[in-house]
């Protein structure tokens, strides 16, 4: 279809495809660096600041499947350019936001932007390149992700230490109306004529299960783990996980297909995805809060320490390629999480006063681990699914991301914040109850990584079995 576009032309939709992603992951880390003066701006705790980041990945996640099949429904173009449109939208209501609700609210309007763009930049790609120029394109794409992450600190960090937090969103309007406008010149229009069926009952089960779930994580120190409303709210995410899991086995087309959880390898592969990010965004948000709080460093240096973790996870991403024909991706998730847990192990000597080796280092063991480790298991879960369900497994695999980073950070913060409050009542002083505090969410990230560590082994021997 797309042979006779020039090469030149087809190098500009990938730009304008691969921006739109690049533009949803950056604006994800960037907010991270700014909770802390988020919080003081609006007089709440870290644990409420939070959700200024955990409203948008559950909304973004909740969403990429039904925007990936209406990618096949309807015009890309149109839809790309929407997704560009509502993502600027949500941040310009970012940069008018009045208290927690109001930033809360924004950020749903703009992940919903995000979910469009993401869900769609790999199949505009895929569609207009053939080939090894299909394979090269994608490649720069995954790069370009990759990027996003090193790069949104370092523009949070840059525009908060010289204007405000507020505008951190800036970037986003002005890309986001450049985007609309090049999608709608450059991007094809392509439709196909097929018979679109969506698990809309089955999306509004998942997402309320999971936000219920979240609630009581980030509440239940608060309300108290046997108060009514926790209790509440444990039951419907019990009766609501049981209707989505019956939902989804009665269907044929449904969110998740339970029949590739028969594998063992995608099982536990999938598993240890879920619980590496319990342990990769522990840090997430605590990380910024003590730089900012104990630290008294700017958000520009915060950015600064966070780079180490950016560079070595790009590093080790490109490698990864090379490293997979000699090794198999069960034993490259097993070494990435090992350099996980010694980079945890490094920040739990870390205390009031700068210590930049540590940090440096533990930084950047980390961002190795990761970066041997989420190509890797990427890998696995996807070329374990049968041909034809490929798709389906990709879905799946990145629901448990998701669901693995809003529980990374509702429970680190959970943790964090309830070990402040008891070392505060027993009469430690501010600073001591902060690190103490840090230090229990720390050993929680090392115990999750040992328990993807026995995840990733396990998920060796069934594969070794499973190909026999």
């Amino acid at each position: 279809m797309f042979d006779n576009h020039t090469d030149e032309l087809k190098w500009i939709i990938f730009i304008v495809s691969a921006i739109g992603g690049f533009l949803a992951m950056m604006d994800s880390n960037t907010v991270n660096v700014a909770l802390f003066e988020i919080a003081q701006n609006f007089e709440i705790s870290l644990s409420q600041a939070q959700w200024a980041v955990t409203a948008y990945i559950l909304i973004l996640s909740t969403f990429l499947t039904l925007f990936g099949k209406l990618n096949d429904l309807i015009s890309r173009k149109n839809l790309y350019a929407l997704g560009y449109l509502v993502f600027a939208l949500g941040a310009f209501l970012n940069t008018l936001s009045f208290n927690l609700l109001s930033l809360i609210l924004a950020r749903i309007v703009q992940a919903l932007g995000a979910s469009i763009l993401l869900s769609n930049n790999y199949a505009i790609i895929s569609s207009v390149f053939k080939g090894n120029k299909r394979a090269r394109a994608l490649g720069f794409s995954t790069a370009l992700m990759a990027l996003a992450g090193m790069s949104g600190p370092m523009v949070g960090g840059f525009l908060m230490h010289y204007v405000t937090w507020r505008a951190i969103f800036i970037p986003s309007i002005v890309i986001g109306l450049i985007g609309a406008y090049f999608s709608k010149k450059y991007i094809p229009e392509i439709v196909h004529k097929s018979e679109f069926k969506f698990d809309y009952l089955g999306m509004v089960l998942q997402l309320v299960a999971i936000l219920s779930m979240l609630l009581v994580i980030s509440k239940g120190h608060d309300w108290g783990f046997l108060s009514n409303r926790v209790i509440a709210l444990s039951i419907i995410f019990v009766i609501f996980a049981i209707l989505f899991y019956i939902r989804e086995k009665s269907i044929s087309y449904p969110v998740v297909n339970f029949e590739l959880f028969k594998s063992k390898v995608f099982t536990y592969g999938n598993f240890a995805l879920l619980i590496a990010y319990f342990a990769l965004f522990t840090n997430a948000l605590l990380f910024p809060y003590y730089t900012q709080e104990i630290l008294k460093v700017s958000p520009l240096m915060t950015a600064v320490l966070i780079l180490p973790f950016s560079v070595m996870f790009m590093l080790m991403a490109l490698l990864n390629g090379k490293l997979s024909k000699k090794l198999h991706s069960s034993i490259l998730m097993t070494t990435g999480t090992v350099l996980i847990v010694l980079g945890y192990i490094i920040f739990t000597t870390i205390g009031e006063k700068l210590t930049y080796i540590n940090i440096i280092l533990a930084q950047a063991l980390i961002g190795a681990g990761s970066g041997c480790y989420q190509p890797s298991v990427n890998a696995l879960i996807v070329s374990i699914a049968p041909m034809g369900k490929m798709g389906i497994a990709s879905g799946i695999l990145a629901m448990f991301r998701n669901v693995g980073m809003l529980l990374g950070i509702s429970i680190s913060v959970s943790i964090f914040d309830f070990a402040k409050n008891y070392y505060t009542k027993q009469g430690f002083n501010y600073a001591d109850s902060f690190i103490a505090a840090y230090h229990w969410a720390i050993y929680w990230a090392i115990i999750s990584g040992i328990v993807c560590i026995v995840l990733s082994y396990m998920s060796h021997k069934a594969y070794k079995k499973e190909k026999v």
